[in-house]
C-alpha cells in the first residue's frame, strides 16, 4: 500500500514488534495492517485498552519462554519422537502459558477480551512440571527421569570409577617400567596404556593403536576390557531408557497438541495486544474516543510517533466531519510535510488499534487513506516529479470511497503556476464530492483564496517567527500562512540587491498580499499571546481560589484544634481534682471507712461522672461565642473558653477580665472568654474529689520485683480507687517467684470487705503469677 510506504508505517510497525517478548506474537505484529472496518477498529482498540489498564494494575508474567514450538507440537501429535531440548521448550512454555492465564483469573468483568483469549491457555501442570523434573534445558534427561535410568547411571558411575581405578594401576605398579609414559589415555572410547613394543605380551589385552615410530602399541588391559564391555553395555540401556522417556512425554504432548497450538496462538496474540498497550506507554498515547461521524479525527498535542518526543513540536488539528478538509500553507522547511505525515500516522495507529502519540484523540473510522507525499520522480519510468505526482492522484480519483483521508503534498506543484493551481482545484472539488477529507499543502496563493471562500475547507498555516526568520513549527488552524520565501532566501544568504530585485518583480498586488498575510500572522500571534495571558489570569484565579478554600480549611482546622486544647485542659484540671482526691482518699482509708460509706462515695462519683461527660461533650461540641449583650456579674454560673467545668464569677478584675472560682482554684478570666450556662442541681463539693477515680480507675496492677511493704501499700490504693471506680473485677500480677508476693496479695484480699471472691489466673490469664479478684 502506497500509503504506508510514504507515511513509513512499517517504522512504526518495527517499535510494536521490539516490545512483543514471543515468536507468534513478534509474527504477529510484524503483519499488523489498518482495519478500514469500522466495528474492527473499535474492537482493536478496546483490546488494546484492556491491556493498557491490566499493565497499569501490575507487571504481567514474562512470556519470553513462549517459544514458536508448533512444529514440534505437530510432530508429537503425528507420533514422532521430540527430542529432549524439544519437550523442554514445550514444557516451559506451557508453564509461561499457565502462569498468564493464572494472572488473568478473576478479571473477567473487567478484561474480557483478554480472559477470552486465555481460555484458549490449556492447564496441563502434572504434564508440564513432569517435563521439568525430568529434562535439563540443553535436552539431557536427568537422573531422577526414571528410577531404572537412576539406576543405570549409577551402575555406570560405579563401573567408570573401577576402569579408573584398574587403568590407573597399571600406571603406578611394577608394570610402570614396561610403558614408555606413566599415563593412560582414551582411544575409540576404550582405556588403554602405552606399551613399550618391547614388552608386547607382558600386559594381556587388545591392541588398538600404534605410534608413528612403531617403538609404543597402546594396549586395552584384558580386565579393563571387561569392565568397559560392562560400560558400553549400561550405555546401550541408558539410551533405550531415554528414548522410553522422551516417547512417553512425547505421546503425552501428542495427546493435547491442539490444546497447546490453540494456547500458543492465543499467548501470541494476548502478546501483541501488551506490546499494543506498551507502546502508548512509551508514547504517552491516548486511547481515542468515538467522534460522532465516520471520516474525522481530532488530536490535542499530537507528536509524530518517530522523532524525538523529547523535543518534537506537539500539534492540535481537527479534520473531517463538521470540521472539513484542511489546506495548509506556509514556509518550506516549517514542518508541514511533517504535520501530514503526523496526522496520516495517528490515522493508520489508530486503526491498528494501537493508541497515537497524543494527549487526547477523537476518531471516526476512514474507509482508506490515500498519500501523495514526496517526490515521485522515478528515471526508471521515465516519470518527473509532477508525473508522479498525478499518477499516484489519477489512482486516489479512480479508487476513491465516501469518509477515505487523502494526504497531498505540495498539490498542483511541479508545472505551471496559474495551470497547477487551477488543476489542484479542480481535484480538490472532486475529491470533495466524492465524501473524501482532504489534508493537502500548497504555496499558491489561489489556493489560499480557494479554502477561505469553499464550504468545507479550512486554511491553516505553519507558524513563522519574521524576528528570527525561523519556523516554529506549530500549527495554527483557521487562518493561510504567508511563505516568506523572500525572507528565507535572504537568511541564506542571497545578496540584498537580488532580493530588492524580487521584490520589485512581485508588483505591488502580489507584496501586498504577502504583507497582509504577515499582518494576519502577526495578529494571530499577538492574539495567541493575550489567550495565553488569559489562560494564565485564568489560572491564577483558579489558584487564589484554591488557595482561600484552603484558609478556609486551615479556620476549621484551628477550630478543631481549639476543641483538642479544651478536651486537653480538661484533663489538666480533672488531672489535679484526682491529685487532691488521692490525698483525702488516703485520710479516709487510713481512717478505717466503713464499707456503706464507700458505697454512697461511689454512687455520687458515678451520678458525677455523667454530669461530667455532659459537660465535657458540650466543650467539645457546643460553640462557645458569648453574645456581645450579655452581662456577667458577680454569682453567675459561666464556662470558659477552653475549661469543660462550670465556674462562678466572683467579681470584675478589671480591663475586661473577671475573677472566677473554678473548683478550688480561683482565676482571672477576660470577659470575652466567658459564657453563661443554665442552672444545674448542686453537687457536693466532696464529691467532686473522687471524679478521678471513677474516670481512671485501672483494672490491672503489677507487684513483680517489689519490695513487700511497697506491693501492700500500692495493691490496697489500688484496691481503694478500682472500689470508687466501680470496676467489676481487677487482675494483680504478682508473678510465680517464692510466692511471697501472691500470700501478701492473698491475705490483703481477704481481709478486703469490698471483694466477693479471688482465684488463680487461667493458663492463659497468666496461671498462678496471676490473681483475678471480683467485687461485690
Amino acid at each position: 500500500m502506497h500509503a504506508l510506504r510514504v507515511l513509513e508505517y512499517e517504522s512504526v510497525v518495527a517499535m510494536l514488534v521490539r516490545r512483543c517478548e514471543t515468536a507468534l506474537g513478534v509474527a504477529g505484529a510484524s503483519e499488523i495492517r489498518p482495519s478500514f472496518d469500522e466495528a474492527e477498529v473499535w474492537e482493536a482498540l478496546a483490546g488494546t485498552g484492556e491491556a493498557y489498564d491490566l499493565l497499569g494494575q501490575g507487571h504481567p508474567p514474562a512470556l519470553g519462554a513462549v517459544r514458536d514450538v508448533v512444529t514440534a507440537v505437530v510432530r508429537a501429535q503425528k507420533g514422532g519422537v521430540l527430542g529432549g531440548s524439544e519437550l523442554f521448550q514445550i514444557a516451559d512454555a506451557m508453564g509461561a502459558m499457565r502462569a498468564l492465564k493464572a494472572f488473568l483469573k478473576g478479571g473477567e468483568a473487567k478484561y474480557p477480551r483478554l480472559c477470552a483469549l486465555a481460555l484458549s491457555i490449556p492447564e496441563h501442570p502434572r504434564l508440564d512440571t513432569s517435563i521439568l523434573d525430568a529434562l535439563l534445558p540443553d535436552g539431557d534427561c536427568k537422573d531422577t527421569a526414571s528410577p531404572k535410568l537412576q539406576t543405570l547411571r549409577s551402575r555406570k558411575r560405579s563401573t567408570a570409577a573401577k576402569i579408573t581405578e584398574r587403568i590407573h594401576s597399571y600406571t603406578t605398579g611394577k608394570t610402570r617400567e614396561w610403558l614408555s609414559d606413566p599415563i593412560y589415555t582414551v582411544r575409540d572410547g576404550r582405556y588403554v596404556v602405552p606399551l613399550k613394543a618391547e614388552h608386547r605380551g607382558k600386559i594381556r589385552g587388545i591392541v588398538h593403536d600404534t605410534s608413528g615410530s612403531g617403538q609404543t602399541i597402546y594396549v586395552e588391559p584384558e580386565d579393563v576390557l571387561q569392565l568397559g564391555n560392562a560400560l558400553r553395555e549400561i550405555d546401550s540401556h541408558e539410551r533405550e531408557e531415554i528414548v522410553a522417556i522422551l516417547r512417553s512425554f512425547s505421546e503425552r504432548v501428542g495427546v493435547v497438541a491442539d490444546e497447546i497450538v490453540g494456547g500458543l496462538e492465543a499467548t501470541g496474540q494476548l502478546d501483541i495486544l501488551l506490546a499494543k498497550a506498551k507502546l502508548g506507554a512509551d508514547l504517552r498515547g491516548a486511547m481515542p474516543e468515538r467522534a460522532a461521524t465516520l471520516g474525522t479525527l481530532e488530536v490535542q498535542l499530537a507528536r509524530h510517533p518517530l522523532l524525538d518526543q523529547q523535543i518534537v513540536v506537539p500539534l492540535d488539528f481537527a479534520v473531517g466531519g463538521p470540521h472539513g478538509s484542511v489546506l495548509i500553507t506556509g514556509p518550506n522547511t516549517g514542518g508541514k510535510t511533517v504535520a501530514m505525515k503526523c496526522v496520516g500516522l495517528c490515522v493508520l495507529m489508530a486503526q491498528s488499534g494501537m493508541m497515537p502519540p497524543c494527549a487526547h484523540a477523537r476518531l471516526g473510522p476512514f474507509s482508506q487513506v490515500w498519500a501523495d507525499i514526496g517526490d515521485e520522480q522515478s528515471l526508471q519510468q521515465s516519470l518527473s516529479t509532477f508525473s508522479g505526482h498525478i499518477r499516484n492522484i489519477s489512482n486516489a480519483l479512480k479508487g476513491l470511497r465516501p469518509f477515505g483521508l487523502v494526504l497531498m503534498d505540495e498539490i498542483g506543484a511541479g508545472t505551471d503556476p496559474a495551470e497547477g493551481a487551477a488543476l489542484a482545484k479542480a481535484i480538490l472539488l472532486d475529491m470533495q464530492s466524492a465524501g473524501a477529507t482532504i489534508v493537502a499543502s500548497t504555496h499558491y496563493g489561489e489556493l489560499k483564496n480557494f479554502a477561505y471562500n469553499t464550504d468545507g475547507f479550512t486554511n491553516a498555516a505553519m507558524e513563522f517567527d519574521s524576528k528570527t526568520l525561523k519556523p516554529t513549527y506549530r500549527l495554527l488552524l483557521g487562518a493561510p500562512g504567508a511563505s516568506h520565501a523572500l525572507k528565507i532566501a535572504e537568511r541564506y544568504g542571497i545578496p540584498t540587491a537580488v532580493i530588492e530585485h524580487a521584490k520589485g518583480a512581485l508588483g505591488d498586488q502580489a507584496q501586498d498580499m504577502a504583507q497582509m498575510l504577515e499582518r494576519l500572522e502577526e495578529s494571530q500571534r499577538l492574539a495567541r499571546r493575550a489567550q495565553s495571558e488569559a489562560d494564565r489570569r485564568a489560572s491564577e484565579a483558579k489558584r487564589l481560589e484554591t488557595e482561600a478554600n484552603a484558609k478556609l480549611l486551615e479556620a476549621d482546622e484551628i477550630r478543631r484544634n481549639a476543641r483538642d486544647k479544651a478536651s486537653k485542659m480538661l484533663d489538666d484540671v480533672l488531672r489535679q481534682i484526682r491529685l487532691e482526691a488521692d490525698e483525702i482518699f488516703e485520710q479516709l482509708r487510713k481512717g478505717g471507712g466503713t464499707l456503706d460509706t464507700r458505697d454512697t462515695a461511689r454512687k455520687s462519683l458515678r451520678s458525677l461522672q455523667e454530669i461530667g461527660s455532659a459537660f465535657a461533650d458540650e466543650v467539645r461540641d457546643r460553640p462557645r461565642d458569648r453574645p456581645e449583650t450579655e452581662v456577667l456579674k458577680p454569682g453567675d454560673r459561666v464556662k470558659a473558653e477552653g475549661f469543660t467545668q462550670v465556674g462562678i464569677v466572683l467579681q470584675p478584675a478589671g480591663a475586661g477580665q473577671f475573677i472566677v472560682q473554678m473548683g478550688a482554684l480561683k482565676m482571672t478570666i477576660k470577659a470575652r472568654d466567658l459564657r453563661k450556662v443554665a442552672e444545674v442541681v448542686e453537687r457536693k463539693a466532696k464529691v467532686n474529689l473522687g471524679l478521678a477515680k471513677a474516670q481512671t480507675a485501672h483494672t490491672e496492677i503489677q507487684l513483680i520485683a517489689m519490695r513487700a511493704e511497697d506491693a501492700s501499700r500500692q495493691l490496697e490504693r489500688f484496691l481503694d480507687d478500682a472500689v470508687l471506680g466501680g470496676v467489676p473485677s481487677v487482675r494483680i500480677v504478682h508473678g510465680k517467684g517464692e510466692g511471697i508476693l501472691r500470700k501478701i496479695t492473698q491475705e490483703i484480699l481477704k481481709k478486703n470487705r469490698s471483694i466477693s471472691t479471688f482465684r488463680d489466673g487461667e493458663p492463659s490469664e497468666g496461671g498462678a503469677g496471676v490473681t483475678i479478684a471480683e467485687f461485690r
